[in-house]
């Protein structure tokens, strides 16, 4: 029995030895800059650190990471797995009672935050929004400051991950974030223009200096309507449709007059196939923003949709005073003109008109009256856009039928030419 004992005696004290030994090793390598080197000697390290002393185990996890955090600069991932590795050792020594490296701990996370927030500001710069969707992501967990959630929330829904853009805009947006910061300007006398200065103490003094003046503060404009927005299409694209009126209801209650969610409303109710409460989201938006040519398009064809055909041309026309080379409110109006043609063919099919030359004559002549006067607008239409099918198509009916031969012919060897494309 003695003899087992000892053996496992032994066994146990060269355990503990080589797990030293290997933390030597990576903390020389790690120093050296042989990172390869440092992150295979803390892996067998870490193998063993169950049979290890308390104090052994600690310095382990926070040679791992340092390790991982000099390694973030190539893989932020690794950032991630340094400060998971921090928090383990920070419960480990609370669990203890013996503080040994919480306090160079604590630095390290300092100066990973440094490290990231230069990162996010560099993928920013760049674009970056696959990159800067996880290291904004790691800023904010580092920091606490929303502003980095939103930049993550905002690269998600660029790189189309809408789930965790939902989760993270819904997040900010309960929360109450707007994104809005103060700050302290000076005007240069010389130039005119304003700068930005770090403090109200450094304004005064260059104010005192004598070269600048006109102290102000402001507060920067507010993201909340961007938060709004951005909510509302990450549900369309998700399809939540009924998710997005349900936010739209409470988000109205804050902002009534958001054109998002009025505009946003107005889109769900026009899936919904409900074209009256369409149009009443589009004349509200229209009321607020009166020079949107999108929103009084759509609201022309709000009433289009409920035959309601002069309010209809009123927002075509206003269209195209905003837009004049708007091609599909030229359209707009050609079919409003164009909508007794269904009720004179039907006259001209009729047996007894067929068989009046009188009444046929009369219902013909109100067909071709027709197509005399919707036939300048189809013309502006097809210069604004000459290989719009749909207009090339009504036009080679109504030059057919108007007998305009040559134009006939040129618009019919222009549709065939489209379309054997």
């Amino acid at each position: 029995m003695k003899k087992i004992a000892l053996i496992l005696l032994t066994i146990v004290s060269f355990t503990a030895f080589a797990q030293k030994t290997e933390v030597k090793s990576a903390e020389k390598a790690y120093k050296k800059g042989d990172l390869k080197t440092a992150k295979e000697m803390i892996q067998k390290a870490c193998q063993l650190k169950d049979q290890a002393d308390d104090k052994t185990k600690a310095r382990i996890m926070y040679v791992k990471a340092e390790i991982l955090a000099k390694l973030g600069s190539k893989d932020i991932n690794n950032y991630q797995k340094s400060l998971n590795t921090i928090k383990k050792l920070n419960e480990f020594e609370k669990k203890t009672g013996k503080e040994r490296y919480s306090n160079d701990a604590k630095k390290l996370k300092i100066q990973i935050e440094k490290e990231v927030v230069a990162i996010v500001d560099s993928d920013l710069k760049k674009k970056d929004y696959k990159e800067l969707e996880k290291s904004a992501e790691i800023a904010y967990q580092l920091t606490g400051d929303d502003q980095f959630k939103y930049f993550s929330a905002v690269a998600a829904l660029l790189t189309k991950n809408f789930d965790k853009a939902e989760k993270l805009l819904q997040e900010l947006y309960d929360s109450g974030y707007t994104g809005q910061k103060e700050i302290i300007t000076v005007k240069e006398k010389a130039t005119g223009n304003r700068i930005a200065v770090s403090d109200e103490k450094q304004a005064v003094l260059l104010v005192k200096a004598g070269a600048y003046e006109d102290l102000k503060k402001e507060k920067t404009k507010s993201v909340r309507p961007d938060i709004v927005a951005n909510l509302l299409y990450v549900y369309g694209q998700l399809g939540k449709d009924d998710d997005a009126i349900k936010f739209i209801e409470k988000a109205k209650k804050e902002d009534p007059n958001n054109l998002d969610l009025i505009i946003g409303e107005g889109n769900y109710y026009l899936k919904k196939g409900d074209n009256a409460k369409f149009a009443e989201a589009m004349q509200r938006a229209v009321e607020l923003e009166p020079n949107n040519k999108l929103i009084n398009f759509n609201l022309a064809t709000a009433y289009y949709q409920l035959k309601k055909y002069d309010q209809a041309k009123k927002y075509y026309e206003k269209t195209l005073e905003l837009d004049p080379n708007y091609v599909d409110a030229y359209k707009g109006i050609a079919y409003i003109i164009l909508v007794p043609e269904e009720q004179i063919t039907k006259e001209l099919n009729k047996d007894e008109v067929l068989m009046n030359d009188k009444l046929y004559n009369k219902y013909n002549k109100q067909r071709l009256d027709l197509y005399k006067q919707v036939l300048p607008v189809l013309e502006k239409a097809r210069k604004v856009d000459p290989n719009d099918e749909n207009v090339l198509t009504m036009l080679k009916k109504i030059y057919h039928d108007l007998e305009m031969n040559d134009k006939y012919k040129e618009v019919k060897t222009q549709l065939e030419t489209l379309r054997n494309k």
